[in-house]
């Protein structure tokens, strides 16, 4: 195996890693545990809404998600590039809603995440963005 595959495995494993724990912070609803695994300056795009810049945006948008609609929400990777400090991974989401006096109701969408690495080695997001089926 080369170099190259080897070290886009290990991107691959610590990018795994960090789903499970944004899955498990959500489950946990814990939204200082999934604002960890954003950079200071990250930047989450949803549609219909202006960008959510910088760390405490970041947490405010998870806390307010956590404490409204959101359930559940469970990432499927389709694709990891890496290229540098840098990988992209591409999949699709099932978000479970649940809004007052409603049946919780699921939702379907596609992602894509950038990362980058951070001086100490791991991996953080950088971009995040989403949209509905």
């Amino acid at each position: 195996m080369a170099p190259t595959e080897i070290a886009h495995q290990g991107v691959a494993r610590a990018i795994q890693a960090l789903l499970r724990e944004f899955m498990e912070g959500v489950a946990a609803k814990n939204a200082a545990r999934i604002a960890a695994i954003y950079t200071d300056d990250a930047r989450i795009l949803m549609p219909g809404r202006p960008a959510i810049k910088g760390k405490s945006e970041v947490l405010a948008f998870w806390q307010a998600s956590l404490d409204g609609p959101v359930e559940q929400i469970n990432l499927d990777t389709s694709h990891i590039e890496v290229s540098g400090d840098l990988a992209y991974e591409l999949g699709a989401s099932t978000i479970l809603l649940k809004t007052a006096g409603e049946a919780t109701h699921e939702e379907k969408g596609k992602y894509v995440t950038v990362y980058r690495r951070q001086h100490a080695g791991d991996w953080k997001i950088v971009v995040d963005s989403y949209s509905n089926d």
